[in-house]
């Protein structure tokens, strides 16, 4: 009778656990909101950072400890929405768009919604088996776009003027934006238990070695999966092409 008191109660604090990463990403992204509305942007982005390393971490320990539920899943989302779509939506206004008047207005409107879809989506077509996942990540986007804010001082000066443009920095927030409610398949990680430990070791490198280097770790994730996105999507059209081309002759 005690042994299994002491059982219940050790599985009881192992569902602790997910959900103490789970509220400190919501609070890390509410502190980058803060911070960024004191013009603390630099700090604003260390806190999206921490708090998608929070977000990798709950679900694998969740999973690890077999404590999945669904109010975790949703509790999960619902903290992303906040570190993920408002608060790099907020850092990027404060930061540069305010400058770009109505149409960097609605860039980020687009953007917040984009990503709210996202996180709503998952959760209807989630499965921790699949390899692949649909849509550009909201961690992934968030950690692209903080980034972007990172860099504007360690990148070469004229690589910056351009980036910062009104056009570029816009079409770079539609284009983020479209890779999330698109059905482009990206790489899921969820299987592997290591990949914490590569995200934790390259914002350390990034730290020390500059910060443009952290911007290549999403940049090439995008990049992989867009690429395998057109190709298929151009493989599908041509198979299209050639069965109509079929039938005509048919």
């Amino acid at each position: 009778m005690i042994l299994n008191h002491f059982k219940l109660k050790y599985k009881k604090s192992l569902y602790l656990i997910p959900f103490f990463f789970t509220f400190a990403n919501a609070m890390l992204g509410l502190l980058a909101v803060f911070k960024t509305l004191n013009s603390e942007f630099i700090t604003a982005a260390y806190c999206i950072l921490l708090a998608t390393f929070c977000d990798c971490l709950d679900g694998r320990l969740a999973r690890k400890f077999n404590t999945t539920t669904m109010l975790g899943m949703e509790l999960d989302s619902l903290c992303d929405a906040i570190s993920f779509c408002v608060a790099p939506v907020v850092l990027l206004y404060s930061w540069e768009v305010q400058e770009f008047g109505n149409l960097g207005l609605m860039g980020l409107m687009i953007y917040l919604c984009a990503g709210l879809l996202r996180l709503a989506r998952f959760n209807l077509i989630s499965d921790s088996s699949d390899k692949f996942i649909v849509g550009l990540p909201t961690t992934v986007a968030a950690f692209f776009i903080t980034c972007l804010v990172l860099c504007e001082n360690s990148i070469p000066e004229k690589l910056a003027n351009i980036l910062l443009q009104k056009s570029v920095l816009l079409t770079v927030v539609f284009f983020i934006a479209f890779l999330m409610i698109s059905k482009i398949q990206f790489p899921s990680f969820k299987q592997s238990n290591l990949i914490v430990f590569p995200i934790v070791s390259f914002i350390l490198i990034g730290i020390l070695g500059g910060y443009s280097f952290l911007l290549l770790i999403p940049s090439v994730y995008i990049f992989a999966g867009f690429s395998k996105g057109c190709y298929f999507g151009a493989k599908r059209l041509a198979s299209s092409s050639r069965a109509k081309i079929k039938q005509k002759f048919v």
